[in-house]
Parts: structure tokens; C-alpha cells; sequence
């Protein structure tokens, strides 16, 4: 998250990952991501993010696999790639 911050021009968090994917729909954000996250928390809002036109996927660059307990969500490609490329992987067990 440090190499991430250094980059940023400001962190929020609703205490709501769904919330926080939310914002990324409606243009409040630019992107989240999140770890150890479960499928319930995030499957209706990672579906609002895709339908308002941003990018859901992996943190690691994949495509998204909600049993694996980590997301990235974004306003285009191109920022979840570079986001993606800055974060710190982190390994979880899956769902």
C-alpha cells in the first residue's frame, strides 16, 4: 500500500467495499482495491461497476475470481493495470 500511496492523490474508505466499488461507478473515485474480501461482499457491486462501463478485476492483473478474496476495480484498463503493476500481491486462501 506505501508504494501505492506515494503515487496518490488521496485515500478513502467507506467501511463498505461494496460502497467503495460503488464510487468507482459513479465516477466519485477513480478505483479501489481490496483483500480478503468475500464473494458476498463484493458480486452485486463488482456487476454495477462493469455495467456503469469501469473495470473489475484481480488485483494481481487477472480477470476477477470472486473465491480468491481479492479485487480491483477501476474507472478504465489502463489505471487498473497500473495500479495493479504497483500494489504489493498478497497471497489468500480462496473462498
Amino acid at each position: 500500500m506505501h508504494n501505492l500511496m506515494k503515487k496518490a492523490q488521496g485515500l478513502r474508505c467507506l467501511g463498505s467495499a461494496a460502497l467503495d466499488m460503488c464510487s468507482v461507478a459513479s465516477g466519485e473515485a477513480d478505483a479501489m482495491y481490496e483483500f480478503g474480501i468475500h464473494v458476498w461482499d463484493i458480486a452485486a457491486a463488482a456487476l454495477i461497476v462493469t455495467e456503469a462501463g469501469g473495470v473489475v478485476m484481480d488485483t494481481q492483473g487477472g480477470p476477477l475470481n470472486l473465491m480468491h478474496r481479492r479485487v480491483l476495480c477501476a474507472s478504465s484498463q489502463v489505471l487498473a493495470n497500473t495500479i495493479s503493476q504497483i500494489l504489493d500481491h498478497v497471497q489468500l486462501e480462496s473462498d
